[in-house]
């Protein structure tokens, strides 16, 4: 027991990145990235942080089976077997927008990442399940079936994963600098994704009336 409980001691994360430990800071920085993307991707990171949990606690637990969210944990060790002998708080690199990057914050961003890819899936298949009801079911449609319509008319546009991901979070209340620093990309770039998706509906849906992006 008490050798469990150092495993899932936090303070293994201020200690020399090595073979014995690798796999436990990842484990830990993959649960606390998706804890705190929580507030931006809500229910999605909320799953994905709980199966996370889940899977660290019980993958020792004969006959359990990893949920496909252990792929972060593995991605983020891949990382971080590159660094043996360093610390999460060594420097990496400058980004593009001259923000410091260490090996944790790489981490973290490898998190974020691969959590937005899964999301983005999700809202694509979720999408294209809602319209092929929609027309399998259409004298039978509610008012909560003009979702579906809405669902079928953006998986027309073929929007690239990220412009797909940017109207997610647009839909969901996030602003466009919010939208930009889940994407890792600048503000402008997110402008454009918007401007090249109202282009796209225009020329597909010219006869119709054309709802603005707020």
């Amino acid at each position: 027991m008490e050798q469990t409980e150092k495993k899932r001691d936090f303070k293994v994360l201020a200690e020399k990145i090595s073979p014995d430990n690798v796999l436990i800071m990842s484990e830990l920085l993959a649960i606390k990235e998706t804890k705190t993307l929580i507030r931006f991707m809500s229910r999605h990171a909320v799953i994905a942080h709980a199966k996370l949990c889940k899977d660290v606690f019980c993958k020792d637990t004969q006959g359990y089976v990893l949920s496909d969210c252990y792929d972060i944990v593995q991605s983020v060790a891949v990382f971080l077997c590159e660094h043996y002998g360093e610390y999460l708080d060594d420097f990496l690199y400058i980004s593009k927008r001259g923000k410091r990057i260490t090996i944790k914050i790489e981490c973290c961003l490898i998190v974020t990442r691969m959590l937005c890819r899964k999301y983005c899936y999700m809202q694509k298949y979720i999408s294209l399940e809602k319209a092929n009801m929609k027309i399998e079911a259409m004298a039978e449609e509610t008012e909560e079936e003009d979702y579906s319509i809405v669902d079928a008319v953006i998986a027309s546009l073929n929007l690239t994963e990220n412009m797909n991901l940017a109207l997610d979070y647009r839909m969901s209340g996030m602003s466009y600098p919010d939208i930009a620093k889940m994407l890792s990309r600048a503000t402008s770039t997110v402008y454009e994704y918007f401007i090249k998706m109202r282009q796209r509906y225009l020329s597909t849906y010219s006869g119709y009336i054309y709802p603005r992006c707020h």
